[in-house]
């Protein structure tokens, strides 16, 4: 039986766990752990102060990447996946410094910001989790993903992501 994943896009045939193939047990604990992170990630975006959001998305990504690392065998120190998220979202930040800002008006503003980080930190989430782990599936490790390289599948996938952040 063969199963394209969802999250990485990589396809299972008989794969089996000891062989470094994928199965449909690493799949599913994959997606697990990125759709738990796309929870947070919205989350985060409740926060209430400009920034201090941003910075919680940031930790929510990192620990993703930490547990995603795990889940293909591989150890990931905090401070090598926290370089990555900060590479990853500043490809993205464009679209989240504005609802950031939004947040420092009172009221309507405040709400509005609330509103658009939420989106934009589960859309980011999503995107950072799905090139990460696509990059695991291919027998990458933590150690050798260019995040710089990557910039123009992370922004797909981020576009794709908008409409999985809304649900």
């Amino acid at each position: 039986m063969t199963t394209v994943s969802t999250v990485t896009g990589a396809t299972t045939g008989d794969a089996d766990v000891h062989d470094g193939g994928l199965d449909e047990a690493k799949l599913d604990n994959v997606g697990q752990i990125v759709s738990s992170a796309v929870k947070w990630s919205a989350a985060a975006g409740l926060v209430p102060l400009p920034f201090v959001d941003l910075v919680a998305l940031g930790a929510v990504q990192t620990r993703m990447l930490m547990d995603l690392s795990n889940v293909y065998g591989h150890s990931f120190g905090k401070e090598a996946a926290n370089a990555i998220v900060s590479v990853l979202l500043g490809t993205l930040i464009p679209g989240a410094a504005a609802g950031a800002v939004m947040k420092a008006v009172p009221g309507v503003g405040t709400l509005a910001g609330i509103a658009s980080v939420s989106a934009f930190g589960a859309a980011a989430t999503y995107a950072v989790g799905k090139v990460f782990a696509r990059h695991l599936a291919g027998g990458g490790k933590p150690g050798d993903f260019s995040a710089t390289s990557i910039a123009d599948d992370l922004k797909a996938e981020f576009r794709r992501g908008k409409p999985t952040a809304a649900t």
